[in-house]
């Protein structure tokens, strides 16, 4: 006979019964402070699967990890190590401090901040990490007094009088970084003009076409405007050798980013012998390994509420873990999780409701559901949905994860909500407002 209870537990992932067991293992009547806080997942089995996944389609091109995004001391362990060794992008000194601490060469970190603080630059001058992006005066200037030999990058934007009929169209990225960074290509010509009466090295070019850019055409854009930089360097005495493509690459368009980055790398690149081509990705690496389990700490009936919704208060909020949530198109729709609960305010009187296929309010589609239809703790909820109004802990207002959405009738007090694919700047952007705690327990899987 056919265990229908193993069929259903072969569908689930290592993370989801990571998530099942701490669950299981909360009582909220008794558990210690902070026992109901949340949790984190994170599978380096995906983190592997990504770099594997770069390696195949970008061989020339080596990533140098935007530590920024996540830097979680696990994660930049695994990305250090043998046989990955990847290079990092660093912005500070707290970064560079925790890079170099793993015994990572200056030479494998590129310091790509623009705008630096003095007493940074000259402890990367210290620790032999000299190669560094700039796009302004000030910082030629503040380069050549505190930290004489390094290797500077150029950070460029697109020129607007060069795009023709048919770049008009590239969407615009999800944060578009050229608002506060980049020159021009006349304005490259100039710092490299100052930089060779200053008599500081500029070695290359550097770009950012926007973090999560979707329109994967942005990358030839700014490898034939690189290439005209390039050129620019040719000119004013410059011995240009490496080649910054930055960041933005997005998960589910990832190959076909590679093929463009490819095929543009050929056609501008293709003459140039010396030429070293680094990247900066960071969500890309990152974001599919990490979930967050938060649990369900209040909860406001229907009947108590003008508008009909049942109000949800989860332990982590905008000012913690959920800090995605302002983020248009960051956070990832929640799955519910059936926990221990502790009471019970369900209003019968209030008839479920489904909505057609999403979550209409919060643009975030809906996830297909997976589990016991038993409803067992530490399994997805299923069956009608309802709709909800998910808040932080914080007494701020604008503490909202959600608005409105439709998840599983009946949550309560004790049950948990799961964002997958949360690894990208969430664990980095928590903070200690209203006095909730700012560290969470993490689970590694596959070390």
């Amino acid at each position: 006979m056919v265990c229908i209870r193993s069929i259903i537990m072969s569908t689930f992932t290592p993370t989801d019964l990571a998530i099942a067991k701490h669950v299981r293992s909360v009582e909220l009547s008794e558990c210690e402070l902070y026992g109901e806080d949340g949790f984190w997942v994170a599978d380096l089995d995906i983190v592997r699967r990504q770099l594997a996944r770069w390696a195949k389609e970008l061989p020339s091109v080596r990533p140098f990890y935007a530590v920024k995004c996540n830097p979680t001391p696990r994660l930049l362990e695994l990305l250090a190590s043998p046989p990955y060794n990847t290079g990092f992008d660093c912005a500070t000194h707290a970064e560079l401090a925790h890079i170099l601490s793993l015994g990572v060469p200056g030479d494998d970190i590129i310091y790509a901040n623009p705008c630096k603080a003095p007493s940074h630059l000259r402890f990367a001058a210290s620790r032999s990490v000299r190669t560094m992006t700039f796009d302004n005066v000030a910082e030629l200037h503040k380069i050549a007094r505190c930290s004489p030999g390094a290797r500077c990058v150029v950070r460029i934007k697109l020129t607007p009088t060069t795009s023709g009929d048919d770049d008009e169209d590239i969407e615009t990225p999800r944060y578009d970084l050229s608002l506060k960074y980049g020159v021009t290509v006349d304005g490259a010509r100039e710092l490299l003009r100052l930089a060779r009466t200053l008599d500081v090295a500029v070695v290359g070019v550097a770009f950012h076409v926007g973090s999560a850019q979707s329109d994967v055409r942005a990358y030839a854009r700014y490898i034939c405007e690189a290439r005209r930089v390039w050129r620019v360097a040719e000119d004013t005495g410059h011995d240009f050798t490496l080649l910054d493509i930055g960041g933005g690459f997005m998960d589910e368009r990832f190959e076909e980013a590679a093929a463009v980055i490819r095929t543009a790398l050929e056609a501008e690149f293709g003459d140039v012998a010396n030429a070293q081509v680094i990247a900066e990705p960071g969500r890309f690496i990152c974001a599919p390994a990490f979930a967050l389990a938060t649990s369900v700490v209040a909860v406001r009936c229907e009947s108590e509420d003008a508008a009909g919704r049942r109000s949800v208060y989860l332990s982590d909020g905008i000012y913690s873990n959920l800090n995605a949530a302002t983020w248009p198109g960051e956070l990832t729709f929640p799955k519910a999780v059936k926990g221990r609960r502790m009471l019970s305010v369900e209003d019968a009187d209030i008839a479920p409701v489904s909505p057609t296929g999403s979550d209409r309010d919060s643009g975030i589609e809906v996830g297909d559901a997976y589990g016991d239809a038993d409803g067992e703790v530490g399994v997805q909820m299923e069956g009608a949905l309802q709709e909800y109004a998910v808040w932080g802990p914080t007494c701020d207002s604008g503490d909202v994860i959600l608005k409105s959405a439709w998840l599983p009738r009946g949550i309560e007090v004790g049950d948990w909500l799961v964002f997958k694919e949360l690894g990208a700047y969430s664990v980095c952007m928590r903070s200690p407002f209203n006095g909730f705690a700012t560290e969470h327990k993490f689970y590694y899987l596959n070390e």
